[in-house]
C-alpha cells in the first residue's frame, strides 16, 4: 500500500504533454487548442481515472523531435515507424488502428485494386500504398487536393470516382456535412497500422500509469464518434443544394 501510493503520487506530480498537429487530425484530435476528439476524451478519462493532467499542444510535426529535447513535451500519438525520436521513446498501447479506406461514387463496387479505373481524389503529398501508386498514371487519374475537405468536397461534387480517406475521419465529416457515409464505402482498405502512446523513457512512473490504464480501456471509438463536438473551423464540405 505504501509503495502504491508514493508511485500514484510519484506519477500524479508529473503531466504528460502530448504533440499534435492540428491539420489533418481529425477527429482524433482537433480545435484550436486540440480540446476536442477521440483521443483527448481518452486522455480526458485517464486523467481522472489516474489523476495525472493530460493535455495535447500544437506541434508541427518537423519539431515534434526538437520539442521532445527541450522539455516541451514528453508523448505523442503515432505509429512507431513515423515516432519522433523512437530510440528514446516507449510505445503503449496499440490504443486503435488507423485505417485508410477507398471511398467509391454509387453504383461504384470495386471488389480489389484491380478494379479502379477513372479518377481519384488524393491529398497533394500525402504518400499511399504501393498497390494504389501502381494504378495511378495508367488505369487511375490522379486528381489533387490541398487537404482533406478540398478532396472530399471534390468526390462529392463527383470530379473523381475514388476517393482515399481515414475511415473515421470520413464518417465523422460526413456527420458534420449530414450525408449518408454508406453510400460510399467500399471493402476496400489502402493501409492500416496500430496506433500507439509514445511516451519518453525517462518518465518511468507516466509510463507504468499509461500502461495500466490501457490494459483494461479499450478506446470506444463507434460510441464516441456521434458524440464529438464540431470543428472550431468550420467544415466546408457542404454542397448547394
Amino acid at each position: 500500500m505504501i509503495i502504491l501510493a508514493l508511485w500514484t503520487l510519484s506519477a500524479a506530480s508529473q503531466s504528460l504533454r502530448i504533440m499534435g498537429a492540428d491539420d489533418g487530425f481529425l477527429p482524433f484530435y482537433y480545435g484550436k487548442d486540440l480540446n476536442k476528439g477521440i483521443f483527448v476524451e481518452a486522455m480526458n478519462e485517464f486523467a481522472s481515472k489516474t489523476g495525472i493532467s493530460a493535455e495535447f499542444r500544437v506541434m508541427a510535426r518537423k519539431r515534434q523531435a526538437w520539442a521532445l529535447e527541450q522539455g516541451l513535451a514528453n508523448a505523442v500519438f503515432a505509429n512507431p515507424r513515423w515516432m519522433p525520436a523512437p530510440e528514446r521513446m516507449h510505445a503503449v498501447g496499440p490504443v486503435l488502428t488507423w485505417r485508410d479506406r477507398v471511398y467509391a461514387q454509387p453504383g461504384l463496387q470495386p471488389n480489389s485494386f484491380d478494379d479502379l479505373q477513372g479518377r481519384i481524389c488524393l491529398r497533394k503529398w500525402f504518400v499511399y500504398s504501393d498497390q494504389l501508386d501502381r494504378r495511378i498514371g495508367t488505369d487511375l487519374v490522379r486528381l489533387n487536393a490541398n487537404n482533406v475537405q478540398h478532396m472530399l468536397r471534390m468526390f462529392l461534387l463527383k470530379r473523381c470516382d475514388y476517393v482515399v480517406m481515414n475511415e473515421m475521419e470520413f464518417r465523422f465529416l460526413a456527420l458534420q456535412g449530414n450525408f449518408d457515409e454508406t453510400l460510399y464505402t467500399t471493402d476496400l482498405v489502402d493501409a492500416e497500422w496500430p496506433v500507439y502512446l509514445g511516451i519518453l523513457k525517462t518518465e518511468a512512473a507516466l509510463i507504468e500509469a499509461a500502461e495500466a490504464f490501457f490494459a483494461n480501456h479499450k478506446i470506444d471509438v463507434e460510441a464516441m464518434l456521434p458524440t464529438l463536438p464540431p470543428p472550431d473551423r468550420p467544415i466546408l464540405i457542404q454542397l448547394n443544394k
